[in-house]
Order: structure tokens, then sequence, then C-alpha cells
């Protein structure tokens, strides 16, 4: 039997929460653990001094790391130590290096999991030289995979969803709340430019409802925030659960449909969901489950009145148990390393 090699760490974000694919290591029966956690932190603080910038793009230019990468000098010593072992880059778009191709032993191993959509890597042409010397590679969407095997190689390219803790985010029948609520969570690829226009017209329809928005406060900027609409960021992954199972329902605003933990921890918790999209994506949820919309203001409010009176939905509950749990989601992960 092989040997699996975790190569990650956990975004500052997901530090301390049951968010994050880095809970994946707790899934999956690794035999080596490398923790990047060090050297990505070092790689994100800005240059205290000209010297320490110039070294940064010197360094850049030779390891494409603005710091040499540490964690590499581990990786060799388990690749010279070690027959038959898979490397597994669980952030490949942040971690993965080439150079570690030039000195794997034959029966060595590398597979990459990637988090960025198809043209994030064709419009950068480092990244196509990079992928044809990947073993395999574990996509977050089954929308692309031909795409990716244009440049990895037919046969390489696997669909394994992202994960949740069900154990925790799960459902609650009982809504806490006494006034209507509307919930919107996360960042990335989040248009909060027409979720304002969304929630004034919103508003005017439930006299009583209060708005609640989890994000930092970079991306909230464009809300115009009141007593009404709340902006909340910080908050334990307790207080967030509290807000699922209070909320009527949860609305995304997305630039790009993909996987979130948002869509995930509120599917878990059973929430009624709204997803303005002008990219849709069903590689995780089912349209049955959920409302999707086109990403504007007139179809998100009529979708959000639709079902600001729905009971809780339990099927879009039990479905994400079923298919995202870290349990479900590490087997298979496991079983695609073990056969590499």
């Amino acid at each position: 039997m092989n040997k699996l090699v975790f190569i990650g760490f956990a975004f500052q974000h997901h530090k301390g929460t049951h968010a994050g694919y880095h809970h994946i290591k707790e899934y999956v029966n690794y035999d080596y653990i490398v923790d990047c956690q060090s050297f990505i932190e070092k790689c994100n603080r800005p240059s205290k001094n000209i010297i320490n910038h110039v070294w940064r793009y010197m360094m850049f230019l030779l390891t494409g790391f603005p710091c040499f990468p540490i964690y590499f000098i581990k990786l060799l010593k388990i690749n010279y130590s070690e027959d038959n072992v898979v490397f597994h880059f669980i952030y490949g778009e942040n971690l993965y290096t080439p150079l570690l191709k030039v000195f794997l032993r034959k029966r060595n191993k590398i597979v990459c999991t990637f988090h960025q959509p198809f043209e994030w890597f064709d419009n950068r042409i480092k990244w196509r030289k990079r992928l044809n010397k990947i073993d395999k590679v574990i996509l977050m969407s089954d929308k692309e995979i031909c795409q990716f095997e244009s440049l990895v190689g037919k046969d390489k390219v696997y669909y394994i969803p992202h994960g949740i803790c069900t154990d925790f985010y799960k459902l609650n029948d009982k809504r806490d709340a006494e006034e209507p609520v509307l919930l919107t969570v996360g960042n990335w690829l989040r248009d909060y430019k027409i979720a304002n226009e969304v929630y004034k017209k919103v508003l005017c329809y439930f006299p009583k409802l209060k708005i609640y928005v989890v994000a930092a406060p970079k991306s909230t900027e464009p809300i115009e925030c009141n007593e009404r609409i709340i902006c909340l960021s910080g908050i334990s992954d307790e207080e967030l659960r509290q807000l699922y199972w209070s909320c009527n329902v949860l609305y995304l605003p997305l630039v790009r449909y993909t996987a979130n933990n948002a869509l995930l921890e509120a599917g878990a918790s059973g929430c009624n969901i709204v997803i303005a999209s002008d990219s849709t994506d069903n590689s995780y949820i089912p349209s049955e489950y959920i409302q999707e919309v086109g990403l504007n203001v007139d179809d998100s409010v009529n979708a959000i009145i639709r079902c600001m009176t729905n009971d809780k939905n339990n099927q879009l509950a039990l479905y994400v148990d079923a298919n995202f749990s870290w349990n479900v989601v590490g087997r298979n992960a496991e079983c695609v390393l073990r056969t590499t």
C-alpha cells in the first residue's frame, strides 16, 4: 500500500473554525502531515523595507514564492526515504512547486486539489505547463473535468466535493427568532452592491425583517447598514450556526456560483437558500433543493419573498449530510489517493 502525505495549511479566516478544506486531514489516513502554516503566513507578510522587498522578489523568481519554501526540504526527505509515496497538496494553487517533480523518485506521485476555476489556470502560462506534470487532479466541481483533462491528461481528473462538519452544522427544527431574518454569509465572489439594493427592497415587504450580513468589513463597504441591516465579522462558529438556525432565507449573490462554505453550512442547517448568479453550477446542490435566479435585483427580491414563509429545508439537510460530510468526502479522497 502506498503512503500518503498531507501538504497544507488553514487560511487565516478558517483558523480555529469548523470551515476550511484543511479539515480533510482528520478524515484521511495520512502517513505524514507537512504543515505549511508558518510558511504561508510568512509569505503573506508585507515587505519591511526595500532590501526585504528585493530579497522577496529574487526569491519569487527562483522558487515561485516570496519566501523560501522550507516545507520543500521535508518533502525531499520523505521522497528519498520512502517508496510508493503520494504527495497531496490540498491547496495546489498555493503550495505546489514543480521543483518536486524534478527530484521525485520514479514510484512516487503528486496529487493536487484545486479550488480555482479552469480560467484561472488557463490564463497563466506557467500553470498550463505545470498541470501536465501532475499525476492526478482533484476538483471541487464536476463541470470542468474535460477542460482540465485537456491539460492534465485523460482519466487523471477527479471530482470530489468540499466537505462540511455535519456533526456541528446540522438541522434544528425550531427557529429561535421572533422576527423574520434574511442572512448573507461570505466574501469570495459576492456582489454586495446588488445585495444592498436587494436588501432595501425586501425590507419594504417585511416591516419586521432583520437582515444579517456576515463578512469582512472590506466586503460589506457597499452596504448601507442601519438598525435593520446588521453587518457582522469575526463571530464564532456557534454564533454563525445560530444565525443559520434562525434565518428564514440565506441569500447568496454570487459573481460565480461555485463551492463555498456558506452553501454547505446553511444546507446542513436546513436553511432555505436563494442563489443569485449568472453562472450556475449544480455540482453540489441539485436545483430542486434551492432557488436559483439571475444576478439582478428584481429576480432576487421575488425569490426571497417566495421563500420567506417556507418551513425548514429538511430534505436539503439530509442531502448535504449524505453527500458532503467529511466522513464521506475523506473516504472518497483516500480512495483516489491510494490508487494513484
